[in-house]
């Protein structure tokens, strides 16, 4: 299991809470909150330590670094539902990152469920592998470039001489077509993370009923860590699915929403 890190991602934390009009004092206790997490980890004091990165988290701050730590902290006591949920928003925020995704592959192994499902074919799982690259927020970004970029060689085209306007269309179209094929990504990213969620069971055992509530018989049983899809919600259950297909409702309470 990876060390908590000790390098703070300034920007990461200052600037979401000055764009959200934190006060300046507010942002300065932001660092030390970090620092004080990261010397209690170092120390061995994990549930101390925990409760400084929630601390940043519940000031509306938002950062990979402080979701990849807290992970680790709530990993080395042993919630493991915790750790992968705080691990997958450390992954939300930074695709690429190894270490999160080490992590990841390691507390997958301890998951008690084992579901087995057809895998995808290669093209679909390549496609997937590069999408997943990058954030909703890195590849917004992307698609801007290759549209300003497209209009600039586009612009080019139509003011220079014959002989050389030409490539600048071709250089045009290209930039063009990446850029479709990049805003059609980064459309699906934002559908599903507005309309297709999913959650981590953070219970150690759970018992799935057939509608929302105690009443209702228990139809399987899942463990905590395994991520689900979920469907609906009504009085304080959701209702979700497996992979494999199988539904039904549990306490929302025993769920964090990614």
């Amino acid at each position: 299991m990876k060390a908590a890190r000790i390098i703070f991602f300034w920007w990461s934390l200052i600037l979401p809470g000055l764009a959200a009009g934190y006060s300046s004092t507010h942002s300065d206790d932001l660092p030390n909150l970090y620092a004080q997490g990261n010397s209690e980890y170092q120390k061995g004091n994990y549930s101390s330590a925990e409760q400084y990165y929630r601390q940043i988290l519940n000031s509306g701050a938002d950062s990979s670094a402080v979701y990849y730590n807290l992970g680790n902290a709530c990993f080395k006591q042993k919630k493991l539902g915790d750790a992968i949920y705080y691990w997958e928003k450390a992954q939300q925020q930074a695709p690429a990152d190894r270490d999160v995704r080490e992590n990841l592959q390691l507390a997958n192994l301890m998951i008690v469920d084992r579901i087995e499902i057809r895998p995808d074919p290669w093209p679909v799982r390549m496609v997937s592998a590069v999408r997943n690259l990058f954030s909703i927020e890195q590849e917004s970004w992307i698609v801007l470039s290759l549209f300003v970029a497209a209009n600039i060689f586009l612009a080019l085209y139509l003011t220079l001489k014959a002989q050389n306007s030409f490539r600048a269309l071709i250089i045009s179209f290209v930039f063009g077509a990446l850029f479709v094929v990049s805003a059609g990504s980064l459309a699906w990213k934002i559908y599903q993370r507005e309309y297709s969620k999913q959650g981590i069971v953070i219970e150690q055992k759970v018992d799935v009923r057939s509608g929302p509530g105690q009443e209702n018989i228990s139809v399987f049983t899942i463990h905590e860590g395994i991520k689900v899809r979920v469907l609906s919600s009504a009085g304080g259950w959701y209702q979700i699915s497996l992979p494999n297909g199988w539904n039904g409702w549990l306490p929302q309470s025993y769920l964090r929403i990614l």
